[in-house]
């Protein structure tokens, strides 16, 4: 009998003790779930910058770079050289109806008609809005003696009231004065943000700003996997300037080299895309503005599509290596 007492006894607090246990887990449970329930919906996004992650644009933007104007420029855009004014006018309006917001011109071009003409018609559409887009065009040097009348003659043409940016085109005689002219347009609101083209050294960057009030937004130079330049990236990038890449692809007739590289073809076939995507994605992941020209509407949709992968750290560094300090151009 004492046995039997004794069992019970022990048999009772067991069960208290499993009891009491399932209980604090139950409260504990209960006040997580109460908790987490209670907890209010944050309306803020948080992204936080990890390797490898895509750069993916904003929810209806595209992505951009501040420049040290205050502006916000388009890291990826429409470039017309070789383009006639109808053909531009097209390209243009197509590359604005999917999703571009970037238009690259020059007054040497000949097609800043074309351009206006396709921006107008995508206005009149109701697919973008002047302040949409950024519109940018260069001075050539047979203007250089009346720089002033230059931008005047480029608003006219593309029937814009300012532009985003205006470049002096290529070194010159006399660039100071047409700095100081751009300058000048800068104060009448008819230019947003200011810059050079074809300034590939330290030296000439100096030169420039030694006589700049306002100090150079871009510098759009030839940039591609075998002159990558990054020295003079470098350089500017104390001063706030963003390096704009012309030929990304090497230019007409030099395409095949970067199309078919063995790097370049091995990273695309890894992510699924074409070798003119990674190397646009390339240079826009290296921090560049990028330019592609084109006026096939299926290269134009292509060239857009690089905001929904991203290049690992090694593959950065294997298109670093592709390097070899080799233009195509000599302007």
């Amino acid at each position: 009998m004492p046995c039997l007492k004794m069992w019970k006894r022990l048999l009772l607090l067991l069960l208290s003790v499993l009891v009491m246990t399932g209980c604090a887990i139950g409260t504990k449970a209960a006040n997580q779930s109460q908790n987490k329930s209670d907890t209010p919906k944050s309306n803020v996004t948080v992204i936080k910058e990890t390797k490898g992650a895509p750069l993916k644009p904003a929810e209806g933007k595209i992505m951009t770079v501040q420049l040290n104007s205050g502006y916000a420029m388009p890291v990826l855009g429409l470039g017309t050289w070789t383009q006639n004014n109808t053909n531009a006018a097209e390209s243009v309006y197509v590359a604005l109806k999917n999703g571009y917001r970037l238009i690259d011109t020059a007054r040497y071009y000949g097609n800043e008609k074309g351009v206006g003409e396709g921006l107008k018609r995508a206005i009149a559409d109701g697919i973008v809005k002047r302040e949409d887009v950024f519109i940018t065009s260069k001075i050539m040097p047979g203007n250089y003696d009346n720089a002033a009348a230059a931008i005047d003659a480029s608003l006219k043409d593309l029937q814009l009231d300012y532009l985003d940016l205006m470049l002096i085109h290529q070194p010159g005689s006399n660039d100071k004065a047409v700095y100081q002219a751009m300058e000048q347009g800068v104060k009448e609101g008819k230019l947003r943000s200011i810059g050079i083209s074809n300034y590939y050294t330290k030296q000439q960057v100096d030169e420039v700003l030694s006589y700049a009030k306002i100090t150079p937004a871009v510098i759009q130079n030839e940039n591609h996997i075998y002159y990558q330049n990054t020295a003079l990236q470098n350089y500017v990038k104390q001063y706030g300037i963003v390096i704009e890449c012309w030929y990304p692809f090497g230019g007409r007739g030099n395409t095949k080299d970067s199309f078919e590289n063995k790097t370049i073809v091995e990273i695309a076939n890894a992510h699924g895309k074409t070798p003119a995507q990674v190397i646009l994605r390339w240079q826009v992941q290296a921090g560049y503005v990028t330019v592609p020209g084109s006026a096939n509407p299926e290269h134009i949709v292509e060239n857009i599509a690089v905001f929904d992968f991203a290049l690992s750290a090694e593959e950065m560094e294997r298109i670093a290596e592709l390097n070899r300090q080799r233009r195509y151009e000599n302007w």
